[in-house]
């Protein structure tokens, strides 16, 4: 194997590792934005990842319901996060890791903390 040159680059690709054994090969970054931000800020409502990621409200949309348990064309999600209407306002979303989304956000912090 080759020297490392870079081990903040070495860090970063072992994250696009770790996405990419969730089952979906071609992780969008897009999707990785998603679910990294809602990892940051578990129980955020769903407005907020549009307003911090820039992403139109329909992008977002389709990226959590990718993260979720049903992808919107019908086949299961990757069942990282769930979606749940908030208590005090029915039209807003609030969005939270599963437990299987909270491991692998603690798999991606390893990887970023352990000495390489």
């Amino acid at each position: 194997m080759a020297p490392l040159s870079s081990r903040e680059a070495y860090r970063a690709y072992l994250v696009v590792e770790v996405l990419r054994a969730t089952g979906e090969r071609e992780f969008p970054l897009q999707l990785a934005s998603t679910l990294l931000w809602i990892g940051a800020h578990n129980g955020c409502l769903q407005q907020d990842l549009v307003k911090a990621t820039s992403m139109s409200p329909s992008s977002v949309s389709r990226n959590v319901s990718w993260l979720s348990s049903t992808h919107r064309l019908g086949k299961p999600g990757l069942g990282l996060v769930r979606r749940e209407q908030d208590q005090l306002d029915y039209k807003r979303w609030r969005l939270w890791l599963t437990p299987k989304g909270e491991q692998l956000i603690s798999l991606i912090e390893q990887h970023l903390l352990d000495p390489l």
